[in-house]
């Protein structure tokens, strides 16, 4: 099967976006655009596919050109690309496992209003794919350190005022969470 360069060459440029939030593309030298990082130190980028997927983020409105010299573009990120980004972020997140656990159990308690249902949906969602496990719906525990993470994601939704992040010693059922967990 071949990797969809296409979706390399975005890839590449939301990192860049993300990282210094404007992107400079050099249309005559195209040794220039090995910062890409696509291959070996002699790998050129390929001029015509990098334009095509610039001109689909334009297109989308997800960068807006803020110059065009005759040897380069300048772009940079718009609203609704910076919205794109940051949902590209928070669904990247992951918690490192270290080898050897702290004793630490994190829980996470939430008590998310009614009507922004979807909101606590999808937050669940996300709990339950960086493995948290439930003690009921709205409490939730993982054994390793996750509080950036976790404010990451709370700030993405902007549920800061219904969620509380907890670092325990003991609670009633560890044992249980333990096995449950891999830990014992």
């Amino acid at each position: 099967m071949r990797p969809n360069k296409g979706k390399a060459y975005a890839d590449t440029i939301w990192k860049i976006l993300e990282g210094i939030g404007m992107l400079t593309v050099a249309i005559m030298a195209p040794n220039a655009v090995q910062l890409f990082g696509m291959g070996s130190n002699r790998y050129t980028v390929p001029r015509t596919p990098l334009r095509r997927t610039l001109r689909r983020f334009e297109r989308n409105g997800l960068v807006e050109r803020v110059s065009s010299e005759r040897t380069a573009w300048k772009y940079q990120l718009t609203k609704k690309g910076r919205e794109v980004l940051k949902r590209k972020a928070v669904e990247s997140i992951k918690i490192m496992k270290l080898p050897r656990w702290d004793g630490k159990w994190r829980i996470v308690v939430f008590d998310i209003p009614e009507n922004l249902r979807s909101v606590r949906d999808a937050f669940r969602k996300k709990l339950r794919g960086l493995g948290f496990r439930y003690v009921n719906l709205s409490v939730w525990m993982c054994p390793y350190e996750c509080q950036d993470e976790i404010n990451a994601i709370v700030e993405y939704f902007n549920i800061g005022k219904y969620v509380r992040y907890i670092r325990a010693d003991y609670f009633d059922g560890m044992e249980q969470a333990e096995k449950m967990f891999g830990l014992s």
